[in-house]
């Protein structure tokens, strides 16, 4: 499975904490960036369908009750793409995934903004009222938007391997949380957009995306094609990022196996 072969390790952060759910694209970018450091913190499992993010515990972390909620001993952030930033510049010093020269950096930048505010956006207009309103299928405005995204993207990939240039950052690593939710929904023609297709094929293949992605993507796809609720028999909370990457490269290599 190339990269997802890679010896698991991880640098433990006992003083961090994550509030999570798979399902989310947002979480899932998290969880994929501390996967792609070998950052280990402790991460809780947020039952939506039964309104844990409301409770007054997660209301007093996050008054907007989004996930997901990241805590570093006192310091509290809400949005995925500032954890993300904020993992990169505090725990990771190569520089790779949030380039440290600021022509670098404002492209990564630029990429977060377009994450937060086009694709994410798209991806909650079509995907919300499936999950909560008992809609049976993508409304042509919002496949037509979501074809634009792939437009989009397509161009930004021109000359280039990854978002980011020669190498994966973190502009790969959160559109590949949305984008990958987003083909569930409306797949990606490859015919149309053949850079974006195999930017999938290519990223799908590393480590992180398969530990930290792959199990809430199949949940989500579950969610939309079955409108099932979550299984509490999956959580085990709270447990390390180490521990969930471990039993989800076990699980990626049995399912391989068979």
């Amino acid at each position: 499975m190339g990269s997802a072969t890679s010896r698991l390790s991880g640098t433990g952060l006992k003083h961090c904490t994550l509030w999570k759910a798979d399902r989310s694209p947002a979480c899932r970018a998290v969880m994929m960036a501390l996967d792609s450091m070998n950052l280990s913190i402790t991460e809780v499992d947020i039952n939506m369908d039964k309104g844990e993010h409301r409770t007054q515990e997660m209301i007093n972390l996050n008054p907007l009750q989004t996930l997901p909620v990241f805590k570093d001993r006192e310091l509290v952030i809400c949005d995925s793409h500032a954890i993300c930033t904020y993992l990169a510049g505090r725990y990771c010093d190569s520089g790779r995934l949030l380039p440290q020269d600021p022509g670098g950096r404002s492209i990564v930048d630029q990429h977060l903004h377009y994450n937060s505010s086009i694709i994410y956006p798209r991806f909650k207009a079509a995907a919300y009222p499936i999950i909560y309103e008992s809609c049976n299928f993508v409304m042509p405005q919002q496949i037509a938007d979501i074809d634009g995204t792939y437009s989009d993207l397509e161009c930004m990939l021109y000359k280039r391997t990854w978002f980011g240039g020669s190498w994966a950052t973190l502009s790969d690593i959160v559109f590949a949380s949305t984008v990958s939710t987003l083909n569930v929904m409306v797949p990606i023609d490859k015919e149309k957009y053949p850079r974006l297709s195999s930017w999938l094929y290519r990223i799908s293949d590393e480590l992180y995306f398969v530990t930290a992605n792959r199990k809430g993507l199949c949940e989500f796809s579950r969610r939309i094609d079955c409108s099932s609720v979550f299984d509490d028999t999956e959580f085990k909370c709270p447990r390390s990022s180490l521990a969930r990457r471990g039993q989800q490269l076990k699980e990626s290599n049995l399912e391989e196996t068979r």
